[in-house]
Order: structure tokens, then C-alpha cells, then sequence
């Protein structure tokens, strides 16, 4: 008790109770072979259609799975692309009844290179896309959405 008091005197948050945050991770092809965007990422449409995104006129979902990652506890996904890893690191206040996560990002590709790695600030609820790696004669473009109560 004694401690907590101290810790409050001197502005020093005390620790949190571990927190969770489910995350959706979706993978995505793009490509330019005019076939448009899969229905099953109707979702991304949006996004998917403006720039930089809009460079490509074919979207593929190549595997989507749920993760749950408890705050720091890595947390890893197979992917068809590589192995993700995800660090929760906090949430943050909240801004426009949203909670801002932040999360260490690490994505590497199937032999093992490290392509992405780093640290991103998303609100609960609203995807990140995050391409650029070349994969079965496309680009590789992994959507993470995640939310933490």
C-alpha cells in the first residue's frame, strides 16, 4: 500500500494489470492484373483504393487468422508470407472515443529475412497496412487490426 502512495507522490504510474488485445491479421496480394479487389476484403476497400495502395488494381486475400497478444508477451503467426511478430506495448489515452495501442511490429519472410520491424501506434479497431515486400510476382501487404478494451 505504502508503495502505491509513493509511487502516486512521485508521478510514477504503478503497474498495470496485464491487458490483452485481439488483433486480426489479414494477408493481402496486390497486383495488376485487373481483376479487382476479392470480395472478402471489402472491408480494406477503402483503403485499398487510394494512395499508395492505389498503385495496383488487384487485391487477393492470401490467409487471415486472429491473434491475441497480452501485453509484453511477443506473439507470433505463421503466415503464407513469413512469421509476424507482434509486441503489445501500451494503450494509450483515448481520442475520438478510440484507445491508441502501440505495438512493436516485426515481420520476416520465409527465409527468415527481417523485412519490418517496427514500432506503430494504431486506434482500437482500425486496420495498418503495411506493403512493400515482393511475393508470387505481387507485392505482399499485411493488414493488422487490433483492439484492447
Amino acid at each position: 500500500m505504502r508503495a502505491l502512495i509513493l509511487l502516486a507522490i512521485l508521478g510514477v504510474a504503478a503497474p498495470a494489470s496485464a491487458q490483452t488485445a485481439q488483433c486480426a491479421v489479414t494477408e493481402i496480394l496486390a497486383t495488376n492484373a485487373k481483376k479487382g479487389i476479392d470480395p472478402k476484403l471489402d472491408r480494406y476497400k477503402a483503403k485499398l483504393t487510394k494512395a499508395p495502395f492505389s498503385a495496383w488494381d488487384t487485391f487477393t486475400l492470401l490467409g487471415e487468422q486472429t491473434l491475441a497478444a497480452e501485453r509484453g508477451k511477443p506473439a507470433q503467426a505463421r503466415l503464407a508470407g513469413g512469421t509476424l511478430t507482434l509486441l503489445f506495448k501500451d494503450k494509450m489515452a483515448v481520442q475520438a472515443g478510440r484507445a491508441r495501442l502501440r505495438f512493436g511490429v516485426e515481420l520476416d519472410n520465409k527465409q527468415g529475412k527481417r523485412s519490418v520491424s517496427t514500432v506503430v501506434a494504431i486506434d482500437s479497431g482500425e486496420p495498418l497496412l503495411i506493403a512493400g515486400e515482393p511475393y508470387q510476382g505481387g507485392t505482399y501487404i499485411l493488414a493488422l487490426g487490433c483492439s484492447a478494451q
